[in-house]
């Protein structure tokens, strides 16, 4: 019995000085087996190695982070001029409401009309002269933005109907062509060619990307020709109607070389826009 227990303290300090012989290794998140027990085979005598109870732990991974995309945000795209506008303006036709059509940064068509009417009266030593002044036209342009911008070129045509009209109320005589006649009436009017192709500079786009409310501007020159004057007279003594026709047609001649030079009208005006 004494020579067992012998074997056995034995076999267990030579178990012990191997253990302290050989360094522990140690692994991250690992739990080191515990030392095996030994117990005799009180049978044969000879110690046995028992398994440890603890078994070592298993490495834990942790699961990845799913990777967030952050779409950034894309820019609108830029507006580019176009649509349709309209005009209100006054200017040396008149007042005016036009629309503008635009086909893209540098090109646009307006049509427009314009109007204005005004009328005075004088009293003279012959008697009551009235004049009025009726205007009335209509225009189809062709913009050209050059610098895709506001500034723009223009040309086109107008339908010129203005004209000025003149009704004279005779108490007394008048002279025509140096001669004095009595007249119960007499009348005249002044118009223009009813085409009259136009040219200008401007600035302004109805249908600018820039906003919907624009301002606008025209520096141009419409060719009207020379203007036609017209009249008419009746003498109070028709035996000197064909007298007074003559003398009339040759004050009508000064008249119209004296209007020559408004044959070219200058245009200018100013208003504000609205883009739809």
């Amino acid at each position: 019995m004494k020579k067992q227990l012998l074997v056995v303290i034995l076999a267990a300090i030579g178990m012990a000085m191997e253990l302290m012989a050989a360094p522990a290794k140690l692994t991250p998140r690992t739990l080191s087996p515990a030392p095996a027990t030994v117990k005799s085979n009180v049978a044969t005598g000879t110690p046995t190695r028992v398994k440890s109870a603890v078994t070592p732990a298993k490495s834990v991974e942790t699961p990845a982070k799913p990777a967030v995309i952050i779409a950034e945000p894309t820019q609108a795209t830029e507006r580019s001029a176009g649509g349709v506008g309209m005009t209100i303006k006054a200017g040396t036709l008149g007042s005016g409401l036009e629309a503008t059509v635009g086909v893209n940064d540098y090109l646009g068509f307006r049509f427009g009309v314009n109007m204005m009417s005004a009328g005075s009266s004088m009293e003279r030593d012959e008697g009551t002269i009235k004049t009025d002044m009726d205007w009335l036209s209509y225009s189809a342009l062709v913009d050209l933005h050059v610098f895709g911008g506001g500034f723009r070129v223009s040309g086109g045509a107008l339908i010129n109907k203005n004209k000025f009209k003149m009704n004279a109320d005779l108490t007394e005589s008048v002279t025509l062509d140096d001669q004095d006649y009595y007249l119960s009436d007499l009348s005249g009017q002044v118009t223009f060619n009813e085409l009259a192709p136009y040219v200008g500079i401007g600035y302004g786009n109805a249908v600018g990307a820039d906003g919907r409310w624009h301002f606008a501007c025209d520096f141009g020159v419409m060719f009207q020709g020379e203007p036609k004057v017209e009249a008419s007279a009746t003498a109070s003594d028709s035996a000197l109607q064909p007298a007074v026709n003559d003398a009339l047609n040759r004050e009508v001649a000064k008249i119209q070389d004296d209007a020559s030079v408004f044959q070219f009208y200058p245009v200018i005006s100013v208003g504000v826009s609205y883009r739809f």
